[in-house]
């Protein structure tokens, strides 16, 4: 038999419709509806994918968040240090966070990319922090020193300058051998 409502055929027996959810009843046929006689109205569509809580929205953001906090964990480190790599690692905190929550609010359909970028980052930025905090920024926190960490590119960098005086080391060893 066919739903009058949307034209789906259904087995017989069945109480709904399983497109359009409309009752079936006794007035229901056996025979195709014809085309004419179908209401002018749109046939059902699911809700999509976005439409759950926790869906699309959140795991834009939680993506977003997962590669701000690799670009800023890797690139903030390199060029502002402690400070970079901080705000790296909070957006990667965040965006871990958010992916989880999308990961159980769509039983794992959606937020595998945003939970992978997030982990990344969040490994970059805590590399960073650790290799800046190695190199001498949190020495002076600690009163240990007056050195400032600017980042490793800012020409400041303990460890820079270090393989520079190596570097020129090197150089002038070669330079006194030939």
């Amino acid at each position: 038999m066919f739903c009058n409502q949307c034209g789906t055929q259904v087995n017989d027996g069945q109480a709904f419709c399983p497109n359009c959810g409309a009752p079936m009843g006794a007035e229901q046929t056996n025979a195709a509806p014809q085309m004419n006689s179908m209401p002018n109205s749109m046939p059902y569509q699911q809700p999509a994918m976005g439409g759950m809580p926790g869906g699309n929205t959140n795991n834009t953001i939680a993506l977003v968040l997962g590669i701000v906090s690799i670009v800023v964990g890797v690139f903030g480190g390199i060029l502002f240090g402690m400070f970079g790599a901080m705000i790296g690692l909070v957006a990667g905190v965040v965006g871990l966070v958010m992916s989880i929550g999308v990961r159980k609010a769509t039983n794992n359909a959606q937020g595998t990319p945003a939970f992978i970028c997030a982990l990344i980052g969040l490994i970059f930025s805590v590399i960073f922090a650790a290799g800046c905090g190695i190199c001498g920024c949190s020495q002076k926190a600690a009163g240990l020193g007056d050195y400032t960490c600017y980042g490793c590119v800012g020409g400041n960098c303990k460890a820079q300058s270090d393989l520079k005086n190596a570097y020129r080391d090197l150089n002038n060893i070669f330079n006194d051998w030939y």
